[in-house]
């Protein structure tokens, strides 16, 4: 009997792992001219595992929905394929590109590509004087707009 899966270190098959690099070079490919680096270039599984872990049974049904093959097609084969599973199951395609954008967007070198200064926007933090309610002042303006 033969068996696909091994025990590893890894948290995807090497099918597993092809294909997830090809999905995420297919939602965001690399600029034309070099400027920009693909999705694939991401540690996208690192940034799952620290923020996201949840998600992995998700990325591990959206993965098992595609073959090598999708792996070896050219972009715009891959790219009808992702426009169908995206019409078949939205909530599950829309809940990926959140999490390849938030990869994307987050990581220092698209950052620092896009003009954005990497790390923390407020490293030194805001200063919030202890008891001085006034900065919800805003919100308490709103009224109560939840479960009424």
């Amino acid at each position: 009997m033969t068996n696909d899966k091994f025990a590893t270190d890894h948290l995807l098959s090497s099918t597993q792992q092809k294909c997830l690099s090809a999905l995420l070079d297919t939602i965001m490919p690399a600029a034309e001219d070099g400027s920009m680096p693909s999705a694939g270039k991401m540690d996208f599984l690192g940034f799952i595992l620290a923020q996201a872990e949840n998600f992995m049974p998700a990325l591990v049904q959206i993965l098992d929905q595609l073959d090598e093959k999708f792996a070896n097609d050219p972009l715009a084969a891959r790219v009808a394929r992702l426009e169908d599973f995206a019409r078949a199951d939205k909530k599950a395609f829309n809940r990926l590109l959140v999490r390849v954008y938030d990869c994307y967007y987050q990581d220092d070198q698209v950052r620092v590509l896009i003009g954005i200064k990497p790390g923390p926007p407020f490293p030194q933090g805001n200063t919030v004087e202890p008891g001085d309610l006034s900065l919800l002042d805003a919100v308490v303006e709103r009224g109560q707009g939840y479960r009424r």
